[in-house]
């Protein structure tokens, strides 16, 4: 839904998701920007996050602790990440290794459980 990562494309996705008949129950947005962007939309329409609609975000940024409620989100090691990445690369380069050989490395990622999608009993 979301065409790409800047507010007015998370404000678009926040209309569509508006006019949607019956609401979904929750959102996992791309990143935790637009997932804050998408929630304060819902929010100005009337809409109680998370008693209406859970929200969830990705990355982890500073922005999901700074926001009411605190978002839900998942926190990926995108250093780690880099840093495989950049490795794998200097093998090539090096001649160490062979960048059309595939490898699959499993990096682990983390639910990190805010207000913003938890239903209220």
């Amino acid at each position: 839904m979301v065409k790409d990562l800047s507010e007015e494309s998370a404000l678009e996705a926040a209309q569509e998701i508006l006019k949607m008949s019956p609401l979904p129950d929750g959102l996992f947005v791309t990143n935790d920007f637009e997932a804050v962007v998408c929630m304060q939309a819902l929010r100005r329409e009337g809409f109680r996050v998370p008693e209406d609609i859970a929200v969830v975000g990705f990355n982890n940024d500073t922005i999901s602790k700074l926001v009411e409620p605190q978002l839900t989100t998942i926190n990926y090691p995108g250093r780690d990440m880099g840093e495989i990445t950049a490795r794998n690369l200097i093998n090539h380069l090096k001649g160490v290794g062979n960048i059309a050989q595939t490898n699959t490395i499993i990096i682990k990622s983390e639910l990190i459980i805010r207000d913003s999608s938890k239903r209220k009993k």
